[in-house]
C-alpha cells in the first residue's frame, strides 16, 4: 500500500519517499532551476487523500524550484540546505499531507465511516549522503504533523544507480521503509471503541513501529539537454503496526510509476 501515513504532498509523484533520492543528492546551483512534470502512478493513495484498497493509476503532476540552497516545489516542500559539503547534505522543509478521505464501498469498504482525516502541515528534517558520484545515495528525514495527535515519522531510502549509455540511459533500485511512532500509527491504522461501533471493525490500537517497507527498479532516459523521462515498478508492504490493521486487506502491492519532465 502506497503510503497511508504522514508523507508529504509528494507521495503521488514517482518517488516513494522523501526527499526524492536523485533531486536531492544532486549539488545545488547558484543558478534557478525549474522542473516541471507530468505522468502517472499505480498506488493505493492519491494527492488528494482518497484511498484504495487495491492500487489505481492516478495522474502526477510536479512542479519543483531551486536555487543555491534555498528549494521549493512538490517534490520536497519548501526549505532550505543548511549543510552541503562534499556529497553531505543537511537540510529543513515544511511540507503538507493531505490526510485521509472517508472510504467508499467500491475502492475501500473498510475505510467508510472511519472518518475524514484532515490534512495538515509537516515540519522536515533530513539529511543525504551520495557516493562515488552520486552512484550510492542515502538519505533519512524525520517528519513532525503540525497537528499534535498525528505525531511523526521517519523514513530513510537508499538508492543504487546504474549507468547504462553515458548521461543518456540510466537504472536505479531502491530500498526504503517508514516507522510511525504511536500517535501516528494509531491516527491512520487504529480503529478507537467509536470508530467499531460505525463501522463494524474491531478496535485495534496501534503501536509504534515500522510500518511499511518499499522495493523499486527504475529506468530514466536523457531526451535533450531540457527533457527526460523515467518509469518504475515496485512492490509495497505493511508492516509491524501496519499490517495489523483491521482496515486493509491488501497487504502487500506492486506500484508503479511513469512521467515526463522539462527543465529550464
Amino acid at each position: 500500500m502506497k503510503r497511508l501515513t504522514l508523507l508529504p504532498i509528494l507521495s503521488a509523484l514517482v518517488g516513494l519517499g522523501y526527499p526524492h533520492a536523485s533531486h536531492a543528492a544532486s549539488t545545488p546551483s547558484d543558478e534557478a532551476e525549474i522542473t516541471l512534470s507530468l505522468g502517472a502512478e499505480r498506488t493505493n493513495r492519491n494527492i488528494v487523500g482518497e484511498v484504495s484498497d487495491k492500487p489505481t493509476w492516478s495522474p502526477t503532476f510536479g512542479v519543483n524550484y531551486q536555487k543555491g540552497r534555498f528549494f521549493a516545489g512538490t517534490d520536497r516542500g519548501i526549505g532550505y540546505n543548511l549543510v552541503q559539503e562534499g556529497g553531505f547534505q543537511a537540510f529543513v522543509a515544511a511540507s503538507a499531507d493531505p490526510g485521509r478521505k472517508d472510504g467508499d464501498r467500491k475502492n475501500s469498504p473498510r475505510l467508510v465511516g472511519m472518518g475524514k482525516i484532515d490534512g495538515t502541515a509537516l515540519a522536515v528534517a533530513g539529511v543525504v549522503y551520495q557516493a562515488f558520484d552520486g552512484l550510492i545515495k542515502l538519505n533519512a528525514s524525520q517528519m513532525m504533523s503540525a497537528k499534535r495527535s498525528y505525531g511523526s515519522q521517519t523514513v530513510i531510502n537508499a538508492t543504487l544507480a546504474v549507468p547504462i549509455w553515458g548521461d543518456k540511459l540510466g537504472a536505479s533500485l531502491s530500498l526504503g521503509a517508514t516507522h510511525a511512532d504511536r500517535k501516528q500509527a494509531q491516527t491512520f491504522y487504529g480503529v478507537t471503541p467509536a470508530q467499531t461501533a460505525r463501522t463494524g471493525n474491531r478496535v485495534y490500537n496501534a503501536k509504534a513501529g515500522w510500518i511499511s517497507c518499499d522495493a523499486s527498479l527504475g529506468l530514466s532516459y536523457q531526451i535533450d539537454k531540457n527533457w527526460s523521462t523515467s518509469a518504475s515498478i515496485g512492490r509495497h508492504e505493511l508492516r509491524e503496526a501496519a499490517a495489523l490493521s483491521p482496515l486493509f486487506a491488501t497487504k502487500k502491492s506492486n506500484v508503479g510509476s511513469a512521467s515526463i519532465s522539462y527543465r529550464f
